[in-house]
């Protein structure tokens, strides 16, 4: 700390002349670096945002064509044993034996709650699920279709409650074609609308409120999940959710009201969207931790440097007022509070150096008369309180036109600064003794002070000491000629006497 005040007192020495400059730019070099500081943060934080989005739109891309391929997958698979049966069954209707099928391992997809045949129309021949009765398909969709055309191919159905599994499912069907082409009924094979979502979703790739959908292009959604909630399926399709899509995109799900970064994927050849998204929260979660370690280091060094730059402000400001304290000491007289020897000497200086200051600049030594006698009479600390009183006086005869200053003692000299100086101080002179006329009340009782005054108006090739000693000189010569005011060759009476009462 000693250190750090010694380089600021020597700071504050070299710009004298604008001590409380300093005072003005620590406070705006202290928020310039604060500014920097928190530019350069928050810009990084900028950066370091933008880039997990773009990395999380990146892996809601990739998720969505690992979707895609998982979907494909899973009807491949179902549009496989479909057509396993279906040719199985044209080409011998009589002998088909759909449990055979499953022995050999032809209908081996995990997925699959059941396959069905079912006849020109309508009732189930044979599935492998067992049932009793009657049971009649003509009635849906996924049979109808393809009674009414012959050019539909593998054909996905809404999610409906089977007849014969009774849980819902997606009914994928096949027509069966007679040797003569007319309709012969269908293959159905029941698919689990979850495993489209279930058998995809993992917390690693998606996080705990991620999203995907297989959706259907004739308005249904065919499964749907997000995070741990179970698969939703057979639902109508929000309006956000229908039409035309970016590849990736930020929006809040109408379902789950979570914002979310969306990629989609088209499936073309069965009708199909998929979709994936990734939290914009979770996505943000690196991002957030690291901002608030950013934010929080930030905040601490904005906290040292406003407390350091407080404090060196607290600093420098008693290092100024020590400095202004010590410059008054050194040019203030303590006892008058008027400028001392050395201070009214160094403005005389300046006076006299100005261009042209002969003939316009003049001073007044002012000696009080017999002063020492009230001092040794009354005591120091009456004299002491007349001084102050009579400095008080002068300042008021002289302010506005002269400057005054104690020599020392009852010793006071006057700065006159004027075009015509010798009429100048003449008047300020007049305007000095008539200033201590009026006797001076101390303590209840009244003393009587004169003073003798000597002029000098400063001729080419004076200086300071030589224009005071004139004065001086002026000053002796009036006391000696009675209280007279002299102007070097002139004087003017002046009305003196020490009384007391």
């Amino acid at each position: 700390m000693q250190t750090i005040s010694r380089c600021l007192g020597r700071f504050v020495s070299a710009r004298s002349g604008a001590p409380y400059r300093a005072l003005i730019l620590l406070p705006m070099l202290t928020v310039l670096i604060l500014a920097m500081l928190w530019v350069t943060i928050l810009d990084r934080l900028r950066a370091e945002k933008a880039a997990a989005i773009h990395d999380a739109h990146v892996a809601a891309r990739i998720e969505a064509r690992a979707l895609e391929t998982h979907t494909l997958k899973t009807i491949h698979d179902v549009d496989e044993i479909a057509l396993f049966v279906k040719y199985g069954y044209e080409t011998s209707p009589a002998t088909f034996d759909l449990k055979k099928y499953q022995a050999y391992g032809l209908v081996t997809a995990d997925t699959a709650l059941q396959v069905t045949i079912a006849g020109a129309d309508g009732r189930v021949i044979v599935s492998t699920l067992p049932f009793s009765g009657d049971v009649d398909l003509s009635d849906r969709g996924h049979f109808r279709v393809h009674r009414e055309r012959a050019d539909v191919g593998l054909y996905l159905s809404p999610p409906v409650l089977g007849r014969i599994s009774r849980q819902v499912s997606i009914q994928a069907t096949r027509r069966i074609t007679r040797p003569d082409g007319s309709f012969g009924g269908v293959v159905v094979v029941s698919e689990d609308p979850a495993w489209l979502t279930d058998g995809f979703y993992t917390r690693t790739a998606l996080g705990q409120r991620g999203m995907i959908a297989v959706l259907s292009n004739r308005g249904f959604m065919l499964s749907r999940r997000a995070g741990d909630a179970p698969s939703r399926t057979g639902d109508t399709l929000p309006n956000a959710y229908i039409g035309a899509r970016t590849d990736s995109e930020e929006s809040i799900d109408p379902i789950d009201h979570v914002e979310r970064i969306v990629a989609t994927r088209v499936v073309g050849q069965y009708g199909l969207t998929v979709v994936a998204g990734l939290s914009v929260s979770e996505a943000l979660d690196d991002y957030i931790r690291m901002r608030n370690v950013y934010v929080t280091m930030a905040a601490v060094i904005s906290l040292i440097l406003v407390g350091l730059s407080t404090w060196i402000t607290a600093l420098i400001v008693k290092l100024v007022k020590g400095k202004e304290a010590l410059r008054r000491l050194a040019h203030t007289d303590r006892l008058t509070g008027l400028p001392n020897r050395g201070h009214i000497m160094d403005r005389l200086e300046a006076a006299i150096a100005k261009p042209h200051a002969a003939g316009r600049v003049a001073v007044i030594f002012v000696d009080l008369d017999r002063f020492k006698e009230l001092n040794d009479t009354f005591g120091h600390q009456l004299g002491d309180v007349i001084l102050g009183e009579i400095a008080r006086r002068l300042t008021d005869a002289t302010r506005g036109v002269a400057r005054i200053g104690r020599l020392g003692g009852d010793e006071f000299l006057v700065i006159v600064e004027d075009d015509s100086a010798r009429e100048a101080a003449s008047r300020i002179g007049a305007g000095i003794t008539s200033a201590l006329k009026a006797p001076f009340d101390v303590q209840g009782a009244d003393y009587s002070v004169s003073a003798s005054l000597g002029v000098a108006v400063l001729q080419p090739g004076d200086r300071a000491f030589d224009l005071v000693n004139t004065a001086d000189r002026a000053m002796y010569d009036a006391k000696e000629r009675g209280r007279r005011i002299s102007l070097t060759s002139m004087s003017v009476e002046c009305a003196g006497a020490l009384n007391h009462l």
